[in-house]
């Protein structure tokens, strides 16, 4: 679904015409008009007017734009791309990734950083796997 069906879509499913979104968002109800008319996807709104309109649309951007996604605590945190391709992977081998443990994953930082390949991600995987097997003596 393109994000001009999506944008459609989100303000219809709220009941909000084009006003509405446009004022909350502070953007001119002809640009909102255009973005939700735009199938091939020329125009290209910034990530500030994207959040704006995430916001009027009480949805998160990650939805907006279709991003993969876990919900945690009410809080929805998007999954990077390497973290995605590894929940993958693990599912082809048949052996998918708990919700739990893909919301562990999703929330993972060491020194502000995440892995940033599907191979790192599993590495990271079978590290914590390991250590949380062992029990304290």
């Amino acid at each position: 679904m393109s994000l001009a069906d999506r944008l459609r879509k989100l303000r219809e499913d709220k009941k909000m015409s084009l006003d509405d979104v446009a004022a909350s968002a502070k953007i001119s109800k002809t640009y909102l008009w255009e973005l939700e008319r735009d199938a091939e996807g020329t125009k290209k709104p910034s990530a500030d007017v994207l959040l704006r309109i995430a916001n009027a649309l009480s949805t998160t951007l990650a939805e907006l734009l279709s991003l993969p996604s876990v919900r945690i605590d009410d809080r929805v945190i998007e999954l990077p791309p390497a973290l995605k391709q590894f929940q993958e992977r693990m599912a082809a081998q048949n052996t998918p990734l708990s919700t739990e443990d893909l919301r562990d994953l999703a929330v993972t930082k060491f020194r502000g950083g995440q892995p940033q390949t599907a191979d790192e991600w599993h590495q990271l995987y079978l590290l914590l796997a390991s250590a949380a097997r062992r029990r304290p003596s």
